[in-house]
């Protein structure tokens, strides 16, 4: 198990991680999202130690994870502004981090070149942003790593290699019981494959919860009535925001719907009810928006 207790770190006078604290377990996908400058990357770099905490520490297996550890041999990580040597190929790449990986594979390696249709003898500095970052993912996989921290992986990628990425990481993510961290903002594939997901504003999660849970306390729901309806609340449910598209109305909810249906019949004549699905990206939305974030309306005149 991967955990962050309490990361804090300032720049000079700006603080851009506050009280972290997450929880990533082996055999799972952790989901980490947020706003532009939140300090996805930051925390990610925090991991690694290449930035050092002012406060808190990182821990897997139970021990202190430190800029010398052994523990980094199980660690592989894919940045999202990737730099490869000067005229290096994904070949002479693989064979340089042979001498770092004891577990480096050969097989997976010639697999997974096989299966994205990479040149391995092509430079690398030749390639598109894309095709970068999958030889980069093809490193990852063939290192075979107990930790794998990916940041903005798909970016650039196209929607066919994107799907052949997400199966590759699942499978592994299966048979190796890899504990993997993704930074990015693909949220409606992220909501697809991640079993648990932390979302950071302002250098704070402001919520982690498995994938589960998240769906089941935020509801969406989109209902008609006669008359004006006003929004109601009740000990069980909150009414997080309201919006009304012609004759419908359409509910944000945190709590139970029913009891909230049960509230509204009480009070009005209902016409139309229904629950509606919410994924990644809704309560993404939905939670920055409980900080202030967004929220803003354009105003033209």
């Amino acid at each position: 198990m991967l955990e962050l207790k309490s990361i804090t770190k300032s720049f000079r006078d700006f603080k851009v991680l506050e009280d972290i604290n997450i929880t990533a377990r082996p055999g799972e996908i952790y989901g980490l999202v947020g706003s532009n400058g939140c300090g996805k990357t930051t925390l990610l770099k925090h991991i690694l130690q290449v930035y050092r905490q002012d406060s808190g520490e990182v821990y897997y297996k139970g021990e202190i994870v430190k800029e010398d550890s052994e523990l980094f041999k199980d660690f592989y990580y894919v940045q999202d502004d990737l730099f490869f040597p000067f005229g290096s190929t994904l070949r002479t790449l693989f064979e340089y981090e042979k001498m770092f990986y004891e577990n480096m594979s050969e097989e997976k390696f010639n697999k997974l070149i096989k299966f994205f249709s990479i040149d391995s003898d092509k430079k690398l500095s030749t390639m598109s942003k894309g095709q970068k970052k999958q030889a980069a993912f093809v490193l990852a996989m063939a290192a075979n790593p107990k930790v794998l921290l990916l940041d903005e992986i798909v970016d650039g990628l196209d929607a066919v290699v994107r799907r052949k990425f997400w199966n590759v990481l699942i499978k592994e993510v299966q048979e190796n019981n890899m504990i993997v961290i993704i930074s990015s903002h693909a949220l409606k594939e992220l909501d697809n494959i991640s079993d648990r997901v932390g979302i950071m504003h302002q250098g704070k999660i402001i919520k982690e919860e498995n994938m589960e849970s998240l769906r089941d306390n935020l509801k969406r729901i989109q209902f008609a009535v006669e008359g004006e309806y006003e929004d109601i609340q009740g000990e069980n449910f909150k009414v997080l925001k309201t919006v009304k598209i012609g004759s419908v109305y359409f509910v944000t909810l945190e709590g139970k719907a029913e009891e909230f249906e049960q509230a509204l019949r009480e009070k009005y004549k209902v016409l139309i009810f229904s629950e509606l699905a919410m994924n990644l990206e809704e309560i993404f939305i939905t939670e920055l928006g409980g900080t202030g974030y967004g929220i803003e309306e354009y105003d033209e005149e």
